[in-house]
């Protein structure tokens, strides 16, 4: 993250140089997400994503109804479904499929943790962290990281 920082300050002195008699309008401000560095990785050859001050919480419509099938070890899915409320509470309904006594719910409010995170506040046994990404809601690990593997792309909600 440091080398990021570093090559962010030495790319922006060579564009204010550059610029010297230019006016620069509508930049707000630069970051580079951690998100990003995760994905590209802090020994890669490639240069770090930079954005342009647009982020989920400052440009995205959180609000609204998700619904996805999520994976199960031991079951046919998780129906899921995740209302998000302009008042900043949720609920969440999950449904094991092919098993009884399938359905759970919770309630709470939710909070940004970060500029592309969200946590469900009330929820302290299980996955309680979601990416959001436009029109849907990617469902992080235990950790608050993205899932890998063959079945990554299958932990989605998608906007209704």
């Amino acid at each position: 993250m440091k080398k990021a920082v570093s090559y962010l300050l030495i790319a922006g002195s060579m564009f204010a140089i550059a610029c010297e008699n230019e006016s620069v309008t509508g930049v707000t401000e630069v970051t580079v997400s951690d998100t990003n560095m995760e994905a590209i990785g802090p020994d890669s050859s490639y240069p770090a994503v930079i954005e342009m001050g647009a982020t989920a919480k400052n440009s995205l419509d959180v609000i609204g109804k998700y619904k996805g099938v999520l994976p199960c070890a031991d079951c046919e899915g998780i129906e899921t479904t995740i209302e998000l409320k302009a008042d900043s509470s949720y609920s969440r309904e999950m449904k094991y499929l092919g098993k009884k006594d399938n359905t759970f719910t919770a309630t709470g409010t939710w909070i940004w943790v970060s500029e592309f995170v969200i946590n469900l506040g009330s929820i302290k046994e299980g996955p309680n962290r979601y990416f959001v990404a436009e029109g849907k809601l990617v469902q992080l690990d235990m950790s608050g990281k993205k899932i890998s593997g063959a079945l990554a792309d299958k932990y989605e909600l998608k906007k209704q």
